[in-house]
């Protein structure tokens, strides 16, 4: 459009505005304007209740076509002025005004119905009926039938609670329920006014676990609602009218008592495949009452960058390696508003395991705990991406303090870098890496949840020890006073996390408050088992492994252990049980898992086994791994190299050897279970090829790099002795 026509669309916009004209070109914003209505509408509506004497605001909304606001004027008018007078601005009367134009005093009439409506330019709303009675005192509700649906009813569960549906096996119990309004006449006596006060609403506080449907007769809603068992929980039913509301009546749908899963072809518990090949898994739900049920659970991938699961159990695999998939029922989706909670999960997971060559090669980042540099005010401390095949070195990335800790989420979406300075979180994703920084959160890094959502931080160096527990989607923070924490690890699902300190272990759930466990001697490390079912955790003063339901909520839960001497403890991805260290031996401790339900609630047990095997083991590890496929643990140490252990056969494979004999500080394992990353005393990241053994590259990363000197001068000593790959 030119010049002059820009000008002419000015004024026609300017007509526009003083006559409601269509805007040039569209350009205009239709506003609202006048004009004979389409159609009125008329809230509250369709129905409305009121005490006698009491006044209610009715607002009536015109709309054109096009269903866009007319500006007008209305009349409203009753078909029962006995019983309802309605005031020229829309306000009613169960009664009746003293003036229509300037309505003030409202005179109580009797009970009926009236039709409200409200017109303009000879247009009518739809009418709204209003129901005019006593002043409701009570409402009541109480249950009528129990229907099992076409066919014979189902049983009840425990506790009377209803079954939920299946979309074959199962017909979801329901419950009807009758409401009934009552006035107080007299001093005590109360009367049923139900038949005056119309339409109930019906709620449930918790409306996952139900369908609640309001019952008629006739197409004439008759104070009855029926509710049908939808998902595994407890809920309040309440029925309202007025702005009265009855107390609330419990309704159970059947909690689940047991997962187990299955590959949908083969029935076995155990996928393989190439890399790029999908699967689907089938769980077999059965609630409290014996009946086979659907329900939505929570489904987990203890290696998200391998195996992805989705919500209906549909495996694929991105990547080369193992995981892990386990389905629990857990609030707030499933078994939900439960006292005490009840979390369910499959005694067996399935293990799935992916064969191929890994496309893109994973991420390694390096930093330094250097107290040289942490000392030098001149200083800038950075972390290093090591990327590519050949790896190679990439541009340091500067951060705000020296860290004590470095871990990624499993999803590889953020780094955590722990110090006493302040949490920092690495963004691999943005340009360069990222690093934003928390200086209230102090200490290292625990542990990261599998969802992403939570990191849990512990402090044992400032006056007042500190556990955190940092939301990572509002970077909020929850802090507690726990001395000592040392240790973390979260269930699969993410529910909870166990967090060890001293002789104390602290259960921290997303649904629960936080729970001191006391233990009989001091732990040194924790893990859950790949199902979910059990957390472990390591005594080594006193030779033994404790372990605790998950699901376990009691007041007062107490662990039980099993002799097992043990340092370090890592899952298996099998769900079979765990790899723990205990120089100069390798367990293997077998955990089967037995029964349903929860601990105090149900059937739920575990038995151990423990089998020793010599490794040679002369010193704690400086890095204790498992592969993601559960065949090798790797044992990297600083005077005896790379043990490796092959967990199937229970033997010895042959030790990596690192070239030039270099001393171990830091390695991590990619998740393929392919690449092996060790960095030594002499700043070099070795980059070990786990299937043939061989150290086929060393990547050089100098002082320098890790410890930036603005001054120009030398950089002071700063060893590579953190180490993460990014999954």
């Amino acid at each position: 459009m030119g010049r002059f026509g820009s000008v002419l669309c000015a004024l026609a916009t300017a007509l526009v505005i003083s006559t409601g004209l269509v805007g040039c070109g569209n350009k205009v914003a239709p506003t609202p304007g006048f004009g004979v209505p389409a159609v009125i509408r008329l809230s509250p509506s369709p129905t409305a209740s009121m005490d006698i004497g009491s006044t209610l605001g009715f607002t009536a909304t015109a709309l054109n076509g096009s269903k866009a606001t007319l500006a007008t004027t209305f009349s409203f008018g009753t078909s029962n002025p006995a019983v309802l007078t309605i005031a020229n601005n829309g306000l009613a009367c169960a009664g009746t005004w003293d003036n229509l134009a300037t309505p003030v005093v409202c005179t109580p009439g009797g009970a009926g119905t009236a039709q409200v409506t409200a017109s303009s330019l000879g247009v009518v709303s739809p009418p709204v009926t209003v129901f005019v009675h006593q002043h409701i005192d009570q409402i009541i509700v109480s249950a009528m039938t129990s229907v099992g649906g076409p066919g014979s009813p189902l049983p009840q569960g425990p506790g009377n609670c209803f079954t939920a549906a299946t979309a074959s096996v199962t017909t979801a119990s329901s419950q009807t329920y009758q409401a009934n309004a009552f006035a107080r006449a007299g001093s005590s006596a109360l009367q049923d006014i139900t038949s005056t006060v119309g339409p109930f609403s019906w709620f449930s506080t918790t409306p996952q676990v139900v369908i609640v449907t309001p019952l008629s007769t006739n197409g004439v809603l008759n104070g009855q609602a029926k509710v049908t068992a939808k998902t595994p929980g407890l809920t309040q039913i309440v029925a309202a009218v007025a702005g009265t509301t009855s107390a609330p009546l419990s309704f159970e749908t059947c909690p689940v008592q047991s997962i187990s899963l299955a590959v949908t072809n083969t029935g076995g518990t155990t996928i393989t495949g190439a890399k790029g090949t999908t699967a689907s898994i089938t769980p077999t739900i059965v609630d409290v009452a014996g009946n086979l049920i659907t329900a939505p659970l929570t489904w987990s991938s203890s290696t998200p960058s391998v195996v992805t699961v989705s919500t209906t159990g549909i495996v694929a695999s991105p990547g080369v390696g193992g995981a892990s998939i386990t389905a629990s029922c857990i609030t707030p989706t499933c078994n939900i508003g439960l006292s005490p909670l009840q979390a369910i999960y499959p005694t067996t997971p399935i293990s799935a395991l992916f064969s191929g060559t890994t496309a893109t090669p994973f991420s390694v980042y390096v930093s330094t705990t250097s107290p040289a540099c942490a000392s030098n005010v001149n200083c800038t401390p950075t972390v290093v991406p090591i990327t590519g095949s050949p790896a190679v070195a990439g541009n340091p990335i500067a951060l705000p303090s020296v860290p004590n800790s470095l871990r990624f989420d499993p999803k590889g979406a953020k780094g955590y870098l722990g110090s006493q300075k302040g949490l920092m979180v690495l963004n691999p994703a943005t340009g360069g890496g990222a690093v934003g920084s928390d200086p209230t959160v102090t200490g290292k890094v625990l542990a990261a949840s599998p969802d992403g959502r939570k990191v849990v931080i512990g402090d044992t160096v400032s006056a007042v020890n500190q556990v955190f527990v940092f939301d990572t989607a509002s970077n909020s923070v929850q802090n507690f006073l726990i001395n000592g924490a040392t240790a973390a690890a979260f269930s699969p699902d993410s529910l909870k996390a166990f967090v060890m300190a001293g002789a104390n272990l602290y259960e921290f759930s997303t649904e629960a408050p936080v729970q001191a466990v006391p233990l009989p001697a001091p732990g040194s490390d924790v893990a859950f088992l790949a199902s979910g079912a059990f957390g472990y955790f390591t005594l080594p003063s006193i030779n033994s492994l404790g372990f605790l339901a998950t699901c376990d909520t009691s007041t007062s839960p107490a662990p039980t252990t099993v002799s097992a001497p043990g340092t370090s403890i890592r899952p298996l991805p099998d769900g079979s049980g765990f790899v723990t260290l205990a120089p100069p031996n390798l367990e293997i401790v077998t955990a089967t898992v037995t029964g349903s339900g929860c601990v105090g609630l149900g059937t739920l047990s575990v038995n151990n086994g423990v089998t020793p095997f010599s490794i040679g083991l002369t010193s704690a590890p400086v890095a204790f791994l498992v592969s993601s496929d559960g065949l090798k643990a790797y044992i990297v140490t600083q005077t005896q190299g790379v043990i490796v252990f092959q967990i199937p056969n229970r033997v010895l494979g042959s030790p990596l050897v690192l070239a030039g004999n270099a001393t171990p500080i830091a390695a991590d394992l990619s998740p393929d279970g392919q690449t092996l990353y060790v960095s030594t005393n002499d700043n070099l990241i070795h980059v070990i090829d786990t299937v043939s053994g061989s150290d086929i590259q060393q990547v050089s990363v100098p002082a320098s790099s890790l410890c930036h000197v603005s001054t120009g001068g030398p950089a002071p000593s700063c060893p590579p002795d953190l180490l993460a790959v990014r999954p």
